[in-house]
Protein backbone atom coordinates (compact mmCIF):
# COMPACT_ATOMS: atom_id res chain seq x y z
CA UNK A 1 0.00 0.00 0.00
CA UNK A 2 1.44 3.41 -0.90
CA UNK A 3 2.12 5.83 1.96
CA UNK A 4 -0.62 8.28 2.88
CA UNK A 5 -0.03 11.63 1.11
CA UNK A 6 1.57 14.11 3.46
CA UNK A 7 -1.14 16.66 2.75
CA UNK A 8 -3.78 14.35 4.20
CA UNK A 9 -2.53 14.71 7.75
CA UNK A 10 -0.75 18.06 7.77
CA UNK A 11 -2.11 20.58 10.23
CA UNK A 12 -2.34 23.96 8.54
CA UNK A 13 -1.60 25.77 11.79
CA UNK A 14 1.91 24.34 11.80
CA UNK A 15 5.00 24.91 9.70
CA UNK A 16 4.20 22.51 6.85
CA UNK A 17 7.56 22.92 5.15
CA UNK A 18 9.36 21.87 8.32
CA UNK A 19 7.15 18.81 8.82
CA UNK A 20 7.34 17.81 5.19
CA UNK A 21 11.13 17.95 5.38
CA UNK A 22 11.17 15.62 8.40
CA UNK A 23 8.86 13.06 6.81
CA UNK A 24 10.78 13.15 3.53
CA UNK A 25 14.20 12.76 5.15
CA UNK A 26 14.70 9.09 4.40
CA UNK A 27 17.86 7.83 6.11
CA UNK A 28 20.87 6.49 4.26
CA UNK A 29 21.45 2.77 4.73
CA UNK A 30 24.24 3.41 7.24
CA UNK A 31 22.20 5.92 9.22
CA UNK A 32 19.21 3.59 9.26
CA UNK A 33 21.12 0.62 10.64
CA UNK A 34 22.98 2.69 13.23
CA UNK A 35 19.73 4.25 14.41
CA UNK A 36 18.02 0.88 14.65
CA UNK A 37 20.78 -0.80 16.62
CA UNK A 38 20.90 2.12 19.05
CA UNK A 39 17.43 1.07 20.24
CA UNK A 40 17.58 -1.19 23.31
CA UNK A 41 14.99 -3.64 21.96
CA UNK A 42 16.40 -3.73 18.42
CA UNK A 43 20.05 -4.45 19.16
CA UNK A 44 19.83 -7.94 17.66
CA UNK A 45 18.26 -8.43 14.23
CA UNK A 46 18.43 -10.75 11.27
CA UNK A 47 19.38 -9.66 7.78
CA UNK A 48 15.79 -10.42 6.77
CA UNK A 49 14.51 -7.92 9.31
CA UNK A 50 17.10 -5.34 8.26
CA UNK A 51 16.09 -5.73 4.62
CA UNK A 52 12.45 -5.18 5.61
CA UNK A 53 13.44 -1.95 7.37
CA UNK A 54 15.43 -0.93 4.32
CA UNK A 55 12.43 -1.46 2.06
CA UNK A 56 10.46 1.05 4.14
CA UNK A 57 12.91 3.71 3.00
CA UNK A 58 13.44 2.53 -0.57
CA UNK A 59 16.75 0.71 -0.05
CA UNK A 60 17.46 -2.38 -2.12
CA UNK A 61 18.39 -5.60 -0.26
CA UNK A 62 21.90 -5.47 -1.69
CA UNK A 63 22.37 -1.95 -0.31
CA UNK A 64 21.41 -3.10 3.19
CA UNK A 65 23.72 -6.12 2.96
CA UNK A 66 26.65 -3.90 1.93
CA UNK A 67 25.90 -1.41 4.71
CA UNK A 68 25.75 -4.17 7.32
CA UNK A 69 29.06 -5.59 6.09
CA UNK A 70 30.67 -2.15 6.21
CA UNK A 71 29.50 -1.55 9.79
CA UNK A 72 30.84 -4.95 10.82
CA UNK A 73 34.28 -4.04 9.42
CA UNK A 74 34.14 -0.73 11.31
CA UNK A 75 33.29 -2.50 14.56
CA UNK A 76 29.84 -0.99 15.01
CA UNK A 77 28.12 -4.35 14.42
CA UNK A 78 29.04 -7.99 14.96
CA UNK A 79 27.94 -10.64 12.47
CA UNK A 80 26.57 -13.75 14.16
CA UNK A 81 25.77 -17.08 12.59
CA UNK A 82 22.89 -17.46 10.14
CA UNK A 83 22.77 -13.83 9.11
CA UNK A 84 22.10 -12.22 12.48
CA UNK A 85 23.72 -9.02 13.71
CA UNK A 86 24.22 -7.40 17.08
CA UNK A 87 25.95 -4.29 18.41
CA UNK A 88 29.72 -4.16 18.27
CA UNK A 89 32.00 -3.11 21.09
CA UNK A 90 33.76 -0.18 19.46
CA UNK A 91 34.31 2.63 21.96
CA UNK A 92 32.73 5.12 19.59
CA UNK A 93 29.56 3.11 19.09
CA UNK A 94 26.66 5.43 18.34
CA UNK A 95 24.84 3.63 21.11
CA UNK A 96 26.86 5.71 23.57
CA UNK A 97 25.39 8.99 22.35
CA UNK A 98 21.98 7.75 21.27
CA UNK A 99 21.27 6.17 24.65
CA UNK A 100 21.94 9.42 26.54
CA UNK A 101 19.09 11.51 25.12
CA UNK A 102 16.68 10.55 27.91
CA UNK A 103 19.07 11.99 30.48
CA UNK A 104 20.18 15.08 28.55
CA UNK A 105 18.67 17.59 30.98
CA UNK A 106 20.58 16.00 33.84
CA UNK A 107 23.77 17.29 32.20
CA UNK A 108 22.91 20.91 33.02
CA UNK A 109 24.16 22.75 36.11
CA UNK A 110 23.52 26.22 37.50
CA UNK A 111 25.21 28.91 35.39
CA UNK A 112 27.45 31.42 37.14
CA UNK A 113 27.94 33.58 34.03
CA UNK A 114 31.22 32.00 32.92
CA UNK A 115 32.12 30.53 29.55
CA UNK A 116 34.07 27.67 28.01
CA UNK A 117 36.13 28.80 25.03
CA UNK A 118 38.22 26.93 22.47
CA UNK A 119 40.97 28.59 20.43
CA UNK A 120 41.98 27.02 17.10
CA UNK A 121 44.04 29.59 15.12
CA UNK A 122 47.33 27.80 15.80
CA UNK A 123 46.05 24.57 14.23
CA UNK A 124 46.94 25.94 10.79
CA UNK A 125 45.35 25.36 7.43
CA UNK A 126 43.54 22.07 7.09
CA UNK A 127 41.47 20.37 4.43
CA UNK A 128 37.76 21.05 4.14
CA UNK A 129 36.93 17.63 5.57
CA UNK A 130 38.99 18.31 8.70
CA UNK A 131 37.24 21.64 9.15
CA UNK A 132 33.84 19.97 8.79
CA UNK A 133 34.78 17.38 11.42
CA UNK A 134 36.02 20.11 13.77
CA UNK A 135 32.88 22.18 13.32
CA UNK A 136 30.75 19.09 13.87
CA UNK A 137 32.46 18.63 17.24
CA UNK A 138 31.60 22.21 18.15
CA UNK A 139 28.00 21.84 16.96
CA UNK A 140 27.41 18.62 18.92
CA UNK A 141 28.72 20.19 22.13
CA UNK A 142 26.86 23.51 21.84
CA UNK A 143 29.75 25.80 20.89
CA UNK A 144 29.36 28.83 18.58
CA UNK A 145 32.03 30.94 16.87
CA UNK A 146 32.48 34.23 18.75
CA UNK A 147 35.27 35.37 16.45
CA UNK A 148 37.31 33.59 13.81
CA UNK A 149 39.10 30.67 15.51
CA UNK A 150 37.44 31.40 18.88
CA UNK A 151 34.46 29.30 19.93
CA UNK A 152 32.47 29.47 23.14
CA UNK A 153 29.49 28.16 25.09
CA UNK A 154 28.06 28.87 28.56
CA UNK A 155 29.95 27.02 31.29
CA UNK A 156 26.82 25.40 32.70
CA UNK A 157 27.40 21.66 32.26
CA UNK A 158 27.68 19.18 35.10
CA UNK A 159 30.76 17.59 33.57
CA UNK A 160 34.17 19.19 34.06
CA UNK A 161 35.79 21.33 31.37
CA UNK A 162 38.31 18.54 30.78
CA UNK A 163 35.47 16.05 30.26
CA UNK A 164 33.81 18.38 27.75
CA UNK A 165 37.10 18.74 25.89
CA UNK A 166 37.65 14.97 25.86
CA UNK A 167 34.16 14.51 24.46
CA UNK A 168 34.92 17.01 21.70
CA UNK A 169 38.16 15.22 20.84
CA UNK A 170 36.26 11.93 20.63
CA UNK A 171 33.93 13.54 18.12
CA UNK A 172 36.76 14.95 16.02
CA UNK A 173 38.32 18.11 17.50
CA UNK A 174 42.12 18.17 17.31
CA UNK A 175 43.82 17.35 20.61
CA UNK A 176 46.05 20.43 20.42
CA UNK A 177 43.14 22.86 20.35
CA UNK A 178 43.21 25.13 23.42
CA UNK A 179 40.35 25.04 25.92
CA UNK A 180 39.92 27.96 28.32
CA UNK A 181 37.51 28.81 31.11
CA UNK A 182 36.56 32.48 30.77
CA UNK A 183 34.96 34.30 33.66
CA UNK A 184 34.07 37.43 31.71
CA UNK A 185 34.10 38.84 28.15
CA UNK A 186 34.45 42.62 27.77
CA UNK A 187 31.17 44.33 26.96
CA UNK A 188 32.39 46.23 23.88
CA UNK A 189 32.91 43.13 21.75
CA UNK A 190 31.58 43.38 18.20
CA UNK A 191 29.42 40.35 19.00
CA UNK A 192 28.04 39.56 22.43
CA UNK A 193 28.46 35.86 23.24
CA UNK A 194 24.89 35.72 24.53
CA UNK A 195 23.61 36.79 21.09
CA UNK A 196 25.18 33.78 19.32
CA UNK A 197 22.11 31.64 20.02
CA UNK A 198 18.47 32.35 19.14
CA UNK A 199 16.33 31.34 22.11
CA UNK A 200 13.21 32.23 20.13
CA UNK A 201 14.14 29.80 17.36
CA UNK A 202 14.99 27.07 19.86
CA UNK A 203 11.69 27.53 21.68
CA UNK A 204 9.76 27.57 18.40
CA UNK A 205 11.43 24.31 17.40
CA UNK A 206 10.61 22.74 20.77
CA UNK A 207 6.95 23.68 20.32
CA UNK A 208 6.76 22.49 16.72
CA UNK A 209 8.24 19.11 17.60
CA UNK A 210 5.95 18.63 20.59
CA UNK A 211 2.90 19.32 18.42
CA UNK A 212 4.22 17.09 15.65
CA UNK A 213 4.67 14.15 18.02
CA UNK A 214 1.30 14.65 19.68
CA UNK A 215 -0.55 14.72 16.35
CA UNK A 216 1.46 11.78 15.03
CA UNK A 217 0.66 9.70 18.12
CA UNK A 218 -3.06 10.34 17.56
CA UNK A 219 -3.03 9.09 13.97
CA UNK A 220 -0.60 6.15 14.17
CA UNK A 221 -3.43 3.80 15.09
CA UNK A 222 -5.15 4.69 11.80
CA UNK A 223 -2.15 3.62 9.71
CA UNK A 224 -1.11 0.15 8.65
CA UNK A 225 2.00 -1.16 10.37
CA UNK A 226 4.33 -0.08 7.53
CA UNK A 227 3.04 3.48 7.48
CA UNK A 228 3.07 3.75 11.27
CA UNK A 229 6.60 2.37 11.50
CA UNK A 230 7.89 4.67 8.77
CA UNK A 231 6.41 7.84 10.24
CA UNK A 232 7.29 7.07 13.86
CA UNK A 233 10.88 6.23 12.92
CA UNK A 234 11.38 9.45 10.92
CA UNK A 235 9.85 11.68 13.56
CA UNK A 236 11.49 9.94 16.51
CA UNK A 237 14.93 9.91 14.91
CA UNK A 238 14.66 13.59 14.01
CA UNK A 239 13.61 14.62 17.51
CA UNK A 240 16.30 12.53 19.21
CA UNK A 241 18.93 13.98 16.90
CA UNK A 242 17.88 17.51 17.88
CA UNK A 243 17.79 16.62 21.58
CA UNK A 244 21.34 15.26 21.32
CA UNK A 245 22.45 18.43 19.49
CA UNK A 246 20.68 20.86 21.82
CA UNK A 247 23.16 23.43 23.20
CA UNK A 248 21.63 22.99 26.68
CA UNK A 249 21.58 26.71 27.34
CA UNK A 250 21.00 27.92 30.91
CA UNK A 251 17.64 29.20 32.11
CA UNK A 252 18.98 32.75 31.87
CA UNK A 253 19.05 32.32 28.07
CA UNK A 254 16.16 30.00 27.12
CA UNK A 255 12.83 28.69 28.43
CA UNK A 256 14.01 25.45 30.03
CA UNK A 257 10.43 24.34 30.71
CA UNK A 258 9.84 24.16 26.93
CA UNK A 259 12.93 21.99 26.61
CA UNK A 260 11.66 19.72 29.40
CA UNK A 261 8.28 19.42 27.68
CA UNK A 262 10.02 18.33 24.48
CA UNK A 263 11.96 15.63 26.33
CA UNK A 264 8.88 14.37 28.20
CA UNK A 265 6.87 14.22 24.96
CA UNK A 266 9.64 12.30 23.20
CA UNK A 267 9.80 9.76 26.04
CA UNK A 268 6.04 9.20 25.71
CA UNK A 269 6.22 9.05 21.91
CA UNK A 270 9.02 6.48 22.18
CA UNK A 271 6.83 4.38 24.47
CA UNK A 272 4.02 4.45 21.90
CA UNK A 273 6.31 3.63 18.96
CA UNK A 274 8.09 0.54 20.22
CA UNK A 275 5.06 -1.82 20.19
CA UNK A 276 4.49 -0.76 16.57
CA UNK A 277 8.10 -1.51 15.70
CA UNK A 278 7.89 -4.84 17.50
CA UNK A 279 4.89 -5.77 15.36
CA UNK A 280 6.70 -4.68 12.21
CA UNK A 281 9.89 -6.69 12.82
CA UNK A 282 7.94 -9.81 13.78
CA UNK A 283 5.07 -9.83 11.29
CA UNK A 284 5.52 -12.27 8.45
Amino acid sequence: MPPTPLSSFMDTSLDNDYHTKILADYPTSNRLLLSLFSQPNLNQMSIKQLIAWGALFEHEPATIRVAAGRLVKQGFLVAQQRGHYTLGTTEKSINQLAATWRHSLGKVAQWNGGWLSVYTAHLGRTCKQSIRIRERAFRLTGFKALEKNLWCRPDNLMETADATFARMVDIGLEENAILMKVEHFNHDLATSPVSLWSPQQLEKTYGLLVTLMEKSAQRLTDFDVNQATRESFLIGEHVIRLINQDPLLPEEMVDVSARQTLLNTMIEYDRICHPIWHEFVNHG
